[in-house]
């Protein structure tokens, strides 16, 4: 019974990929949206095109701590998009502007101590007001409680995937000065991976 399960599972995941592909392109893929000048740097989280090059839109994917994750429900509000009921849980959908032609699609889903975020949009404004949203994720110690960055080499699994997509670009986007305030041997983690 629990290969059928599995097997069950893997094709409603499979389902799901291809049915976000497609209400991606029918959301992002008919109108331009206009471009928009991203700066050379930008701080966490990191405001990208979209993966897809037929969708005409922008990304962000991150990983927020619950106080941030706080400030970009109340940043979307503002801008003009409904508010999800029940901002910790997780979500899949779409939410609509209330007085503009505009979109987000919203994914996020409670894990490494924080939420995790993939939001994608064709609202300029709201990209703007991204692009300026500085924020962070939760602190390595506290995404893996029982991992001691002394004895890490090569990194496999969760801990190779919070690296590559979350911890790697925000670490990237601090200065020297911000990258102080944390422990030495977690500084050294995030130089040598």
């Amino acid at each position: 019974m629990g290969i059928f399960n599995w097997v069950k599972q893997l094709l409603a995941i499979k389902a799901t990929t291809h049915s976000q592909a497609t209400d991606l392109q029918a959301l992002f893929g008919a109108s331009a949206t206009s471009s928009l000048s991203l700066p050379r740097h930008q701080d966490y989280p990191l405001v990208t095109p979209t993966t897809q090059t037929e969708l005409s839109a922008y990304q962000l994917h991150c990983l927020l701590n619950y106080q941030d994750k706080q400030r970009l429900d109340t940043l979307l509000c503002r801008a003009g998009f409904e508010q999800v009921v029940g901002s910790d849980a997780p979500f899949y959908g779409v939410q609509h502007h209330t007085s503009q032609q505009t979109t987000v699609f919203l994914q996020q889903y409670a894990d490494f101590a924080g939420f995790c975020v993939l939001l994608i949009t064709n609202d300029i404004n709201l990209l703007q007001q991204l692009i300026a949203f500085k924020a962070a994720p939760p602190a390595p110690w506290e995404s893996f409680p029982d991992v001691d960055p002394d004895t890490l080499g090569s990194l496999q699994g969760n801990l190779e995937f919070w690296c590559d997509a979350f911890w790697r670009p925000y670490w990237f986007s601090l200065n020297d000065i911000e990258r102080l305030q944390y422990p030495t041997n977690w500084r050294e983690f995030s130089e040598f991976h």
